[in-house]
């Protein structure tokens, strides 16, 4: 029944979405509040390889949800969210995930990760790659919105 619950936030959340510009110049606007989105063309975009931890897109910014992708190349450390729950779903790939004091757990293709604003979480080994993401914020998250649990494992995270 959760799981059904939580399907049908991130389906609502996707269907009144879209009325924000998509990045890399392309357009998924239809209307003001809705339109249509290619998940996949956006996986094409995200390079094999990235100097940095992570390299996202953003697909949405709207005022109470943000929707986006991103491609892991490597573990995250530890961190948290002040304003902003996330839901994750996995496109490609299995990695190792920690959510609160628990794991490591292994989830991929197909699972959904979710977590509370406040919830420290990051990943560990990435098992099979790429580790592609699709993610919705709500909140929209703000990209300085990270807090890092131990700022000294903080890396270079979105690289150039």
């Amino acid at each position: 029944m959760k799981t059904t619950k939580t399907l049908f936030l991130l389906f609502t959340v996707i269907a009144i979405g879209f009325s924000a510009c998509a990045q890399e110049d392309k357009r998924p606007l239809m209307g003001n509040s809705y339109g249509i989105i290619n998940i996949e063309e956006y996986v094409t975009l995200l390079p094999k390889s990235h100097n940095g931890i992570i390299k996202d897109i953003r697909l949405l910014d709207r005022e109470h949800a943000g929707v986006r992708i991103f491609r892991l190349y490597d573990e995250v450390p530890m961190h948290y969210h002040a304003k902003s729950d996330a839901y994750l779903y996995i496109l490609n790939g299995k990695a190792e995930f920690y959510v609160a004091d628990k794991g490591p757990v292994v989830a991929g293709r197909g699972d959904l990760l979710f977590w509370g604003k406040g919830t420290a979480h990051g990943n560990g080994k990435i098992l099979e790659g790429p580790l592609d993401v699709l993610v919705f914020d709500a909140i929209a998250r703000d990209p300085s919105d990270v807090i890092w649990v131990d700022p000294a494992t903080q890396k270079k995270f979105l690289g150039n």
